[in-house]
C-alpha cells in the first residue's frame, strides 16, 4: 500500500531499503503529529527498538502528513540517516558528524536517482 505523499515519496522509500538498507526491519509511516521532548511540532522521527539486551531489533520512521512533498522526502532521508548511525556508531548519536556524513551518503543515493 502507497503513502499519502504518493508514488516519488514510495519510489524514494524503495530505493533505500535496496540502496542503504539496514540490518533490521524498517517501518515507514506517516502520522497526523509528532511532538517532542518540549511539546514542539516534529516533522518526523526515527525510534530504535530494543532487546532486553540493548541490541536494535527494528526501526519506526515517522513522518508527519500533510508536509510538502520535498520537505517529507527530506524529513526520510534525515530519519533513515539516524537509523544508519544508530546501527553504526550506537544508541542515539543526535545530529554528530558520523550522522551528518549518512545524511550525505542518503543525499547523494536521493539525488542519483532515475
Amino acid at each position: 500500500m502507497g503513502s499519502c505523499y504518493g508514488k516519488k515519496f514510495d519510489k524514494v522509500c524503495r530505493n533505500l531499503r535496496k540502496r542503504a538498507p539496514l540490518p533490521v526491519p524498517v517501518a515507514i509511516k506517516t502520522l497526523t503529529n509528532l511532538k517532542g521532548d518540549c511539546g514542539s511540532p516534529l516533522y518526523g522521527h526515527c525510534l530504535a527498538t530494543l532487546s532486553r539486551r540493548g541490541k536494535i531489533v527494528s526501526f519506526e520512521i515517522a513522518i508527519v502528513r500533510g508536509l510538502p512533498l520535498d520537505t517529507a522526502i527530506d524529513t526520510l532521508l534525515h530519519e533513515w540517516a539516524h537509523a544508519i548511525d544508530q546501527t553504526e556508531n550506537g544508541s542515539d548519536c543526535g545530529h554528530g558528524p558520523k550522522w551528518g556524513a549518512a545524511y550525505a551518503k542518503m543525499w547523494r543515493l536521493y539525488t542519483r536517482e532515475d
